[in-house]
């Protein structure tokens, strides 16, 4: 049963998520486009969310399962809230609008749209806001923006929905964190946004792609991507696609706190890096010959690396060039990602270090029974608890991975553009191999899909436990 405490948690998300439905109103009046496919979702919204607001709870606690319905149910509303400006503006159905809804609000970036240039600016504007929303989190914005409990009662809701195995206040107050947090991307993106006009690219362009690099998105305004794009904005775009993968609980320490020795330290940090490094070499070494100059083909790299890497999805040149050994590269970015406390979907590099070291810590104790074994991350000890966590969440991630791949093959295509667009999807990425427009897919496959970004950018165990307790 669903307290009215959860009820009043919803109506708050959903009269903020009315109020940012104004700025796409605003783009609509400065390009003299139609509003009213903006007006009947922001009127929904805020009369549902008035309503649910109003009410009245003798409960003042929240627990963790609280934590993970207020954001489910949060984030399915404003995805299907988020598909009518879709749905009522363009000749589409209901159900590759929510597609795409989901898509921009998990900062998926994967399309059904096969002609992106034919967008009003508006709906282009849409897209691009609903990574740069979905980024850091629906919910943390209301969060950050309008007092939803006291003592901090919230922080069940903020561990439900940011990405990665945990979620810590970095000054006390979930206020004053997310404060911080949310100044350091706003700031990153204004930084990439000026970039970008000094490259050349006019200011409503430059916005776009700010914001779906912030979100780690990938929706393009262009039919062929980024590949017009001058070498320097190219280099731009590649650059902040890599910083927004970083934990910014680091920019806290370095930008705030001032003390870069202690970020330098991060053991994900240093791991990510390297992965990148070494990615960025091996697609470099197999690829180079294709290219006219060496210079080009450095940049389609690092450009593409950055993108898997980052769950982001921008393209700059054709990826089915790749030989299998890159794919095969590439596939683990897309599924593994970037580091937790990002913008970015997958599994997350943090996890990934857990779960090597609670395999390094199961092998050393068949040969040394009675040894004892302490996992650490950045120099703490993990608590068994978040190992175990992490190796379900890795059984999960995998069981749902074969279940929706297993869903789509019905389509009948090749097992290539079913592992793709599956592993792209779950994985929040965008871009794929042998997969351009997600349009060629069934209203079934399609929506199966979309079901599989909100699985992954809410990291699975927010969904289980809605339908846990609508079971009960």
């Amino acid at each position: 049963m669903l307290n009215k405490l959860i009820f009043k948690y919803i109506g708050k998300v959903l009269i903020a998520f009315s109020i940012l439905l104004l700025v796409p109103i605003i783009v609509s009046l400065v390009y003299s486009e139609n509003i009213l496919n903006f007006i009947v979702p922001l009127c929904v919204s805020l009369g549902l969310g008035i309503l649910l607001n109003c009410s009245n709870s003798s409960k003042k606690t929240l627990y963790a399962k609280d934590g993970f319905i207020i954001v489910s149910i949060s984030w399915i509303l404003i995805s299907l809230l988020g598909a009518l400006p879709f749905w009522l503006g363009l000749d589409i159905s209901f159900v590759d609008a929510l597609f795409e809804s989901v898509s921009g609000f998990t900062t998926t970036g994967a399309t059904i749209f096969d002609d992106v240039e034919s967008l009003s600016n508006s709906i282009l504007f849409w897209r691009s806001f609903s990574h740069f929303i979905g980024g850091m989190g629906v919910l943390a914005f209301v969060m950050a923006v309008i007092p939803m409990s006291k003592d901090d009662k919230s922080m069940h809701v903020l561990k439900a929905e940011m990405p990665g195995h945990s979620v810590a206040k970095l000054v006390p107050g979930i206020k004053k964190t997310l404060f911080y947090l949310y100044g350091i991307y706003l700031g990153l993106t204004l930084i990439e946004f000026i970039l970008l006009m000094v490259g050349g690219l006019d200011p409503f362009h430059s916005i776009l792609i700010s914001m779906g690099t912030a979100g780690t998105g990938g929706f393009s305004y262009l039919n062929s991507g980024l590949a017009s794009f001058s070498l320097f904005n190219k280099y731009v775009v590649a650059i902040f696609m890599f910083l927004f993968g970083v934990n910014f609980n680091i920019y806290f320490l370095i930008i705030i706190m001032k003390d870069i020795k202690t970020a330098l330290k991060s053991e994900e940090l240093k791991v990510y890096i390297l992965i990148y490094i070494f990615a960025v070499l091996f697609v470099l070494l197999n690829t180079y010959n294709m290219f006219s100059n060496m210079s080009e083909a450095f940049v389609n790299s690092c450009f593409h690396i950055s993108s898997f890497m980052t769950s982001t999805g921008y393209s700059i040149g054709d990826v089915n060039i790749y030989p299998a050994a890159c794919r095969i590269i590439v596939l683990f970015l897309m599924l593994v990602s970037a580091c937790s406390g990002s913008t970015c979907g997958g599994f997350k590099i943090s996890r990934l270090i857990l779960v090597f070291k609670t395999i390094k810590r199961d092998l050393l104790k068949v040969f040394h029974p009675n040894s004892v074994h302490i996992i650490t991350l950045g120099g703490k000890k993990v608590e068994e608890e978040t190992v175990n966590a992490t190796t379900t969440f890795l059984s999960l991630y995998i069981f749902f991975i074969i279940i929706i791949m297993i869903l789509v093959s019905f389509d009948g295509f090749s097992f290539e553009v079913v592992i793709n667009s599956v592993f792209t999807t779950f994985g929040n990425v965008g871009l794929a191999f042998e997969v351009g427009s997600f349009s060629i897919f069934s209203d079934f496959s399609t929506f199966i899909m979309s079901v599989g970004m909100l699985l992954g950018r809410l990291e699975i165990f927010p969904l289980i436990g809605l339908i846990s307790s609508i079971r009960k």
